[in-house]
């Protein structure tokens, strides 16, 4: 089948803030002479679509069909008609939705100045056994939707009252509608969808509802991501409006947490918010199809306290339809909570690609997927729709190499949001996505892209050979605002550009291009003297001139001291650490080096202890005060407060912290896949027997089938431990601490168990 770039839309007018525009209606009708053994079409949209043919709706996904710039990338699916088409006439409908195309809500982002922007728009055609019979170049019809507005950032609002029964059906006449305009074609390079579609994948019932002053609200339980769904026996022209939010405070639902600083200025209306407008019939009710958000309580007002029912709102759970591939259990309650923190927020902030937030912003934030990377692979099997994503970010790459901050982009984000730090999920993607498991074709598909990134990291070096340009260590712990990092730019970036190379080395060196191997190599050289120069206070020791857990940390990660330096330099960190009483004093960049050099010198107590512990800023505490997802800071709360000391509450729902998960699996758990990047069967074992911990247990599924490592204490002392491999892989047990192994430290395919005993004077 082709693909078909002759667009149309209902008109040239499209909403803002402003105006609404109600979503299209599209009828087209086709004939068949007989029975075609098969019918097909494939679909694109600038913007959402939904589809129905002789007035089935048969749309396979949610917010279908992508949420991308049109301009790079049009994103088409394909469908078997044949269950649903007939001898003779034939109706195509279709419901268009503003998408990314229009997203007026991101206005902060310059998406509201996009050159594409336009009124949604679709292409499509019709082929029988391999013919055209149809496509958005012939004669459609458009009229209006129940659905008045769509933003998928804001909301939507629907009057049933508008309702036009049966009008995808080939009864239906529709001589009173209009004809559908052409409309421009996007640039977008045209791909076949060949990743998960955004899916239901729970529907949760309200675990409390209770009246509040102007309304009520209803809990589910969890802070996640989805829509509400509305059913109620209601009242023609009764208007009822839902607002979803993560926080209450005294009672009552607060949504500033959710709201960027441009919305308060301007003191515009809460976002996530749907207006219903009753038709009048019993049981009627809403789903949004051209939004989502992010949530834990709706607070509905215009309903009666009759209407006010256990089942008047229920959460749709939505998520690109990943499947899971990692698991993690511990004896402790607290770790155990933030795994599955952590993969809530994976869920619910990966809507095609991963976003920062479900709720704020839905920006497709790079750092925060360079952050994640590891966690991502571990956790979800995401290799297509990271893959698709990748192709995104190559695409808003300019020539001199340099990607904004945001994937998909109207533009905004090459300055100041981007830089190393964020920009190494170039690198890290396809690093992590080869390693966990994908073809060598994921490295080559973006050698070119990080060749281009590694000339525009040199031209990024100043005079004194290192690098400062972008974000650096957000949302420092101890900060009052997320922009507040400790740690210069210029060390994190810097230390960032140096894992950049090593990848990028490693990369260019499975595909056997030797020459840019070098060159990655020549310029990670070049910049570990530069930070040696300038960021190391000798004086004082192998230490980070600025003092800083995540200077220190990353200097040790980055092998900016050299071996015979590495005792004195964790010296110098556990020195930091005393002095901040054992807290943790990181940002999101500092967090995983942390937890990483300390645990690799022998030290994952002590990281254990600050990572954990709930008497300070830690996931635990977050625990304590009630996150049931990942929040965007691990706050100082006052003593004994839910009140935060420092700053205020923001979003209760990031995955950049949840690097954390990745290391209870591959540190306390020991699973280690690939980690040497040079064998894609072998997977080591090498846990860290915490004393915090009486039992630790991973699971992950590679494409060779699911591999385990399980340990625990027994009452003797020594440990109990449990591997099992995979068909087609092998590895080693790497043990450290003093433990020994009764056994061969070679791992088999299939099961292996050992009896851990403590050498004498090791504590």
């Amino acid at each position: 089948m082709h693909f078909e770039r002759t667009f149309r839309a209902a008109g040239t007018e499209y909403a803002d803030y402003d105006k609404m525009v109600p979503a299209p209606y599209l009828r087209g009708t086709f004939g068949l002479n007989g029975a075609p053994e098969s019918v097909r079409i494939r679909i694109t949209a600038a913007g959402f679509y939904d589809l129905y043919i002789n007035g089935v709706r048969i749309t396979k996904g949610i917010l279908a069909p992508y949420i991308g710039n049109p301009d790079h990338v049009l994103v088409y699916d394909e469908y078997d008609l044949t269950p649903h088409v007939r001898k003779g006439k034939n109706v195509l409908g279709i419901i268009l939705g503003n998408g990314f195309n229009n997203a007026y809500g991101g206005f902060i982002w310059d998406f509201d100045k996009a050159p594409f922007r336009s009124a949604p728009k679709c292409a499509f055609c019709v082929e029988a056994d391999g013919k055209e019979v149809f496509s958005s170049r012939c004669t459609l019809r458009t009229a209006p939707s129940p659905i008045l507005r769509d933003e998928y950032h804001e909301g939507e609002v629907y009057d049933a009252r508008r309702e036009i029964a049966n009008w995808a059906s080939p009864a239906f006449d529709d001589s009173g509608w209009q004809s559908a305009a052409q409309a421009r074609t996007p640039r977008g390079e045209c791909v076949l969808a060949d990743f998960e579609p955004i899916a239901e994948y729970k529907r949760r019932r309200a675990v409390a509802f209770y009246p509040a002053a102007d309304g009520y609200i209803y809990d589910f339980g969890v802070n996640t991501a989805g829509v509400p769904v509305l059913k109620v026996d209601g009242v023609r022209g009764q208007e009822i409006r839902l607002v979803c939010g993560e926080w209450l405070r005294g009672g009552v639902m607060d949504t500033q947490n959710i709201q960027c600083g441009v919305r308060m200025d301007r003191h515009m209306p809460d976002n996530q918010t749907i207006v219903y407008i009753c038709k009048g019939e019993k049981g009627e009710g809403f789903t949004p199809c051209f939004s989502y958000y992010g949530f834990r309580y709706v607070k509905v007002t215009g309903v009666t306290p009759e209407q006010a029912t256990a089942d008047l709102v229920t959460m749709s759970e939505q998520s690109s339809a990943l499947a899971r591939r990692g698991y993690f259990a511990c004896s402790d309650r607290y770790a155990n909570a933030t795994f599955e923190n952590t993969v809530r927020s994976d869920y619910s902030n990966f809507f095609y690609f991963p976003t920062d937030c479900p709720h704020r912003e839905k920006n497709g934030w790079t750092g925060d997927a360079y952050l994640s990377s590891e966690q991502f692979m571990l956790l979800l099997d995401g290799q297509r729709s990271l893959r698709r994503w990748l192709a995104c970010i190559r695409a808003a790459q300019k020539e001199n190499g340099a990607v904004p901050c945001i994937v998909p982009t109207a533009g905004w984000g090459y300055g100041w949001g981007s830089g190393p730090s964020w920009d190494g999920v170039l690198t890290a993607l396809p690093y992590m996505l080869y390693r966990y498991g994908a073809g060598r074709e994921v490295l080559a598909e973006n050698a070119d892209a990080i060749e281009r990134y590694l000339g525009f990291l040199e031209g990024l070096r100043g005079e004194n050979g290192v690098i400062a340009y972008g974000l650096g260590d957000w949302c420092q712990i101890g900060a009052k605002n997320e922009a507040d990092y400790w740690t210069p730019n210029a060390v994190t970036d810097t230390c960032s550009a140096i894992d950049i190379c090593d990848k990028a080395a490693r990369i260019f060196g499975v595909l056997g291009q030797e020459e840019r191997r070098a060159r990655a190599q020549r310029l990670a050289a070049s910049l570990r003297e530069a930070a040696r120069e300038n960021f190391i206070d000798w004086n004082n020791g192998a230490a980070a001139y600025c003092r800083t857990q995540t200077a220190q940390a990353l200097l040790i990660a980055r092998d900016v001291f050299r071996k015979e330096e590495s005792a004195q330099a964790m010296h110098a960190l556990l020195e930091m650490i005393e002095g901040a009483e054992r807290h943790m004093r990181v940002g999101v960049l500092g967090i995983g080096a942390l937890l990483r050099v300390l645990a690799d010198g022998g030290h994952a107590d002590l990281a254990y202890e600050m990572a954990m512990s709930p008497d300070r800023p830690s996931y635990a505490d977050q625990i304590l005060h009630g996150a049931t997802s990942l929040w965007e800071f691990i706050h100082i709360h006052k003593p004994g407060s839910d009140k935060v000391a420092l700053g205020r509450l923001k979003s209760m729902n990031h995955h950049f912290w949840g690097d954390i998960a990745a290391w209870y699996m591959t540190y306390l758990a020991g699973l280690r896949v690939n980690e040497a990047f040079d064998d894609p069967a072998r997977i080591d074992i090498a846990p860290c027997f915490v004393r915090q911990l009486g039992f630790a247990q991973a699971r992950h599924i590679t494409p060779r089938g699911e591999a385990s490592c399980a340990w625990q204490r027994r009452a003797d002392g020594k440990i109990d431990l449990f591997v099992r491999l995979p068909q087609g892989t092998h590895g080693e047990l790497k043990l450290c601490g003093g433990w020994q192994s009764t056994g061969d430290a070679r791992l088999q395919p299939g099961g292996n168990q050992f009896v851990l005993s403590r050498s004498e004077g090791k504590a």
